[in-house]
């Protein structure tokens, strides 16, 4: 007995930490923490606290970003609409607006589809413009879309003519934003900045469309002369087109 009181004596404070110590890491551990992480927040001063968010506040920033980003894209579409609608009254009352719903990107220049068909009296071959000018043609129609070969798809051609000289030829696409136009006959009197329209000999285009604008010109090309086009409408980002349910449903060479 008075061995254990000696060893007691000597070693029981270390005991009995020991036991404090086991009995808090074993609390710590059973509560993950909590109470200690608590402790800490409590003991430590205000500027090492995480910053409080209001929800509600960011909701309703969020909420006035995505208003307005629609509001956007609304006044967009409506200023196109405005265009489409303007450029409907100026030319044709047989032009009918359609939107484009379809446009592939290994096709970008060639083909996009419309979401007006043969219920809308949409047929093979009509013309297809949109704000600047010449789109391209009706190629295929369903009852309620529509597949229009572009201007710039390598498989069209389109009669064209020089308002200012008279001068007659055919216009190709080259798959981008500018198009080729071959002469009929040698010609001399041409310039950069020379207007091109529809030809009046066109057996599928109303004449005196705008196609576009000549910015280069090859008067030395044989078998005749050669201008490069860039083409008025923008071909390259179409939104909206306009339909000309009057013009001619015929095959152009």
């Amino acid at each position: 007995m008075k061995l254990f009181y000696r060893w007691w004596q000597k070693y029981g404070r270390q005991v009995i930490w020991g036991l404090i110590s086991l009995i808090l890491t074993w609390f710590i551990y059973r509560h993950q923490g909590f109470l200690f992480n608590e402790l800490l927040y409590r003991l430590s001063p205000s500027w090492l606290s995480s910053p409080s968010f209001d929800r509600q506040a960011l909701y309703e920033q969020k909420t006035i970003q995505e208003l307005s980003n629609k509001i956007e894209t609304l006044e967009s579409e409506n200023q196109k609409l405005k265009q489409i609608v303007n450029y409907q009254e100026k030319y044709s009352a047989n032009l009918i607006p359609a939107r484009v719903i379809g446009r592939s990107p290994d096709a970008w220049w060639q083909i996009i589809t419309i979401d007006v068909g043969s219920n809308d009296g949409v047929k093979r071959n009509q013309a297809v413009m949109s704000v600047g000018g010449l789109v391209g043609k009706i190629s295929e129609v369903t009852n309620n879309t529509s597949r229009v070969l572009l201007v710039s798809d390598y498989n069209s051609r389109v009669g064209a003519f020089l308002p200012r000289t008279g001068y007659q030829g055919f216009i190709k696409g080259q798959s981008t934003s500018i198009g080729l136009m071959e002469f009929y006959e040698k010609v001399s009197n041409v310039k950069v900045g020379d207007v091109v329209t529809t030809s009046n000999l066109s057996s599928i285009f109303p004449p005196d469309i705008p196609i576009g604008n000549i910015v280069a010109i090859d008067p030395n090309k044989s078998p005749a002369p050669e201008a490069e086009i860039e083409f008025t409408a923008p071909v390259d980002f179409l939104d909206w087109v306009l339909v000309d349910l009057s013009s001619k449903s015929v095959f152009e060479n």
